[in-house]
């Protein structure tokens, strides 16, 4: 009980800084220049007029919340561990490296982005070899992965997982409102992972819900680059303290479907001239927006209603299956 009313109490601070900075809308903060693309033809259009001139940036903003709270609670409470400092460490990382590409006024190249990520990857990756085993789960059949392999699948989980998660950030509410989901999903299903994680899923949680107040539809702010790719390095992040990496394939499915496969899609495309899915168009909350018509707030709520159902299902196979 003692880490449930910890990671309460983590959530309601996260909650209450992350609205009070929020509502001061600094002015450093850039401002969306909204969001083009290319057509078949070569031709270069607006396809999000809606996001300029909107306060971009702001998941700066949130994660500083975020990992302030988590440090100033769990140092309070219990003392810190090296493995959480060095993890917040690369977490700030990745939000520096976001939200100078937020306020950039021409944006980093695709590959540039990349390579951050990677490099980010193998540090989390080789800091969690330092401190734990490479023990992990599927249900509960269990077994000790060679390091070697482990180090592919959690460097390929932890890009991926960052990658996806940054494209699903864009429309009002949507990466916020899955990622509360998916954390508070975490927090209740793998109650055996350290108690620090759990915590921080929680104060992440909290801080999102924040956000919401100003990212919900008509939205005032956006997170940017600075919030979304932190929060799917921490998403893999907690798949790999909760020693169930393959869990991250159903707990993030909204990720992966929405922004994944258009990834995917764009891979396939350019270095294999194979066309896939050429009547879909991704992230697939464009398709609902552009093609089915939808409105913002619809698409976000059928993907957060999404995530909700993904989680049950990966609760009750833990509860059946788990062992």
């Amino acid at each position: 009980m003692e880490i449930v009313f910890t990671g309460i109490l983590m959530a309601v601070i996260s909650f209450v800084a992350s609205f009070i900075v929020l509502k001061l809308n600094l002015p450093f903060l850039p401002k969306d220049g909204g969001k083009t693309a290319v057509t078949p033809d070569g031709k270069i259009v607006e396809v999000n007029s809606a996001s300029r001139g909107k306060t971009t940036g702001v998941g700066l903003l949130f994660t500083l919340v975020w990992y302030v709270v988590t440090i100033a609670v769990y140092g309070a409470l219990w003392g810190l561990n090296e493995q959480l400092l060095i993890n917040v460490g690369l977490l700030f990382a990745m939000t520096m490296a976001g939200y100078l590409d937020d306020r950039a006024k021409v944006h980093w190249r695709d590959l540039l982005k990349g390579e951050i990520d990677l490099v980010i990857a193998i540090a989390v990756t080789a800091v969690y070899l330092f401190f734990n085993d490479t023990e992990v789960y599927f249900f509960s059949w269990h077994m000790t992965l060679h390091p070697v392999a482990y180090v592919a699948l959690a460097i390929v989980m932890l890009w991926c997982s960052v990658n996806v998660t940054n494209c699903s950030d864009g429309v009002d509410g949507l990466c916020g409102g899955v990622t509360i989901v998916e954390c508070i999903a975490f927090f209740l299903i793998f109650p055996d992972m350290p108690k620090e994680y759990g915590g921080m899923a929680l104060a992440l949680a909290g801080a999102l819900i924040g956000y919401l107040f100003f990212n919900w539809f008509p939205s005032s702010q956006l997170m940017g680059d600075g919030g979304s790719r932190p929060i799917g390095l921490f998403l893999g992040m907690l798949a790999m303290q909760s020693k169930h990496p393959f869990a991250l394939l159903l707990m993030s499915f909204v990720f992966i479907f929405d922004g994944g496969i258009g990834l995917l899609k764009v891979f396939l495309k350019r270095r294999l001239k194979i066309v896939i899915l050429e009547k879909i168009r991704y992230p697939f909350h464009d398709h609902l927006r552009k093609n089915l018509n939808w409105n913002v707030p619809n698409t976000s709520l059928f993907a957060i209603g999404a995530e909700v159902v993904c989680t049950v299902i990966c609760g009750v196979l833990m509860m059946l299956f788990g062992g």
